[in-house]
């Protein structure tokens, strides 16, 4: 596969084949003509930006599929998770890189971001008292905390599937840094509360928050615990992490539906281990080993970094995994069950940027 370099040009360039224009229909035109089961499959592949500025736009047929809740659901399983890149430092826009049609696609990424990486769930993006999509341009913004705490605050946000609603965490932090330190914590429906609830929870060193399907996760930062939280019931839990895997290099990344663990074995291996969120339990699946394919990418990896690989995320488990490597301005694509790699590259040393998984969708609030 082929590797793309990003530099300031391609920052500023369109890669999405779809352009749409608002039309008026004539007797000439068959877009009405349709069977609307055959035109919601084929809105499905177009992107969640281009739908926004064009698709929904061309006629009352299209805007009706468009915003039926129904396709709005189909269109978010059917897109495909990419990559946010935050060129920190610099006056050169975020990027969101995502695969697609055999290569990585990259696109500007409609966002500013304030120190790191925000929360991010379905599409919605949660960061300074807001949520917003990106790709629509809809923004919602939280009522204030009170007390008000100042700097220090980090946000985690999730999705309650059986009230069907967003719950969005706030954590008062002593610090940006990692390990993070608990001050105090919150919670709120977006949409329909008008004030933050308080969280009972005990003052933890942790790590990062991890969200999956209806959880948010915290790794404590002394490496032998996981403590979650159930957005639907908001009851906290602890579960520990399993023996063989305590004291090792890991890293936490998010499934979709469960929190997955890779730990380091060596240099270029990790084993992949996956939790349920509902019980605690872990079970270790597979192994990955990138010590046959280094060669590709391991004269870019300095020699005195330690750490020779930086784990992102998966953009679609367990088959396509994204990660860095240490020291270099390379981002890897590497699919597991092809053992395929692709690449791109980020203009600016990598130590100034900021990474995150993201999915481009239509995704909004009920009632906002």
């Amino acid at each position: 596969m082929l590797g793309g370099k990003l530099n300031r040009g391609d920052a500023n360039r369109r890669s999405r084949p779809y352009c749409f224009r608002r039309c008026k229909l004539s007797s000439s035109t068959n877009i009405e003509s349709l069977p609307d089961d055959l035109l919601f499959q084929i809105l499905l592949e177009v992107p969640a930006q281009d739908i926004q500025k064009g698709a929904r736009l061309v006629c009352k047929k299209w805007h009706r599929i468009i915003c039926n809740r129904r396709f709005v659901d189909e269109h978010l399983h059917h897109s495909t998770p990419g990559i946010i890149v935050d060129i920190r430092r610099h006056s050169s826009p975020a990027v969101f890189a995502a695969t697609g049609r055999g290569r990585v696609e990259i696109s500007k990424f409609n966002f500013v971001f304030r120190d790191r990486a925000p929360a991010s769930c379905n599409g919605l993006i949660v960061e300074d008292n807001y949520i917003s999509n990106p790709a629509t341009n809809k923004r919602f913004d939280l009522p204030a905390y009170s007390p008000k705490l100042g700097r220090g605050i980090c946000y985690a946000i999730a999705y309650a599937e059986v009230s069907k609603q967003y719950k969005v965490v706030l954590m008062h932090c002593s610090k940006y840094n990692e390990p993070l330190e608990i001050l105090k914590c919150a919670i709120l429906t977006a949409g329909v509360d008008k004030s933050w609830r308080h969280l009972h929870m005990k003052n933890l060193s942790i790590g990062a928050p991890v969200t999956t399907d209806g959880f948010v996760h915290w790794p404590r930062s002394d490496d032998t615990h996981v403590f979650t939280l159930n957005v639907e019931t908001e009851i906290f839990t602890e579960a520990p992490v399993p023996k063989v895997c305590v004291q090792r290099p890991k890293y936490y990344m998010s499934t979709g539906k469960s929190l997955s663990l890779l730990v380091l074995c060596g240099g270029y291996s990790f084993e992949v281990w996956e939790m349920k969120s509902e019980t605690g339990e872990w079970t270790k699946l597979f192994k990955i080993d990138l010590e046959p394919l280094k060669g590709r990418f391991g004269h870019l990896v300095h020699k005195f970094c330690l750490t020779h690989i930086r784990l992102i995320g998966w953009l679609n488990y367990p088959e396509v995994l994204a990660l860095r490597i240490s020291a270099s301005q390379l981002c890897v694509i590497y699919n597991v069950r092809t053992q395929e790699i692709d690449y791109f590259e980020v203009y600016y040393l990598s130590g100034y940027h900021n990474y995150g998984v993201h999915r481009n969708s239509l995704v909004w609030l009920s009632g906002c």
